[in-house]
């Protein structure tokens, strides 16, 4: 992203505010074969949602976002991505506090974690491994705190030829 190898082209038409049930950050953007788009986007507010778009800069209009995920007992998810894999797409997010650990640690087992729901149509329907729906508290933790990682989030995924759909970030245990 060299400077002058890209164009601003403004707003897509997706704002926050406090009428709405979600905060608009956190985009991911996922081309389907019939030449729409799905974003998928959201932060702690009510879960994460998604809004089908007619091109990679244009929210279809007078459509509602859709929720994929909330957790009633805790907003703290963010940081969706929705992947393709081997029939079904998978909804990876990130969980728990992720910020400020040199200042102060979140208690065991709030700190940031990889969640993953999946369904067989990119639109909803995302279950855990147990059958728990994504928009009822369900997720199945991907990748928690372990060993000298701490708070792994923040999610890209991508399809590694030989380690399969991989990507994360972490804050190194001190």
């Amino acid at each position: 992203m060299d400077v002058g190898t890209w164009s601003d082209l403004g707003t897509i038409g997706l704002t926050s505010d406090g009428s709405k049930s979600y905060n608009a950050i956190d985009p991911n953007l996922l081309g389907l074969n019939n030449g729409t788009y799905l974003m998928t986007f959201g932060s702690w507010w009510q879960g994460l949602h998604q809004l089908p778009m007619d091109s990679p800069v244009s929210v279809r209009s007078n459509t509602a976002a859709k929720q994929l995920s909330h957790d009633p007992r805790d907003d703290a998810e963010e940081g969706s991505y929705l992947f393709y894999y081997e029939n079904y797409y998978y909804f990876f997010y990130s969980k728990g506090y992720c910020c400020g650990y040199d200042a102060k640690r979140p208690s065991t087992g709030t700190e940031y974690r990889i969640m993953v729901c999946r369904s067989v149509s990119p639109t909803g329907g995302f279950v855990d491994r147990s059958g728990k729906s994504c928009t009822g508290g369900g997720g199945t933790v991907v990748l928690p705190s372990h060993d000298w990682v701490y708070g792994p989030g923040g999610q890209g995924v991508y399809l590694d030829p030989d380690l399969g759909p991989v990507s994360i970030h972490y804050a190194p245990e001190s």
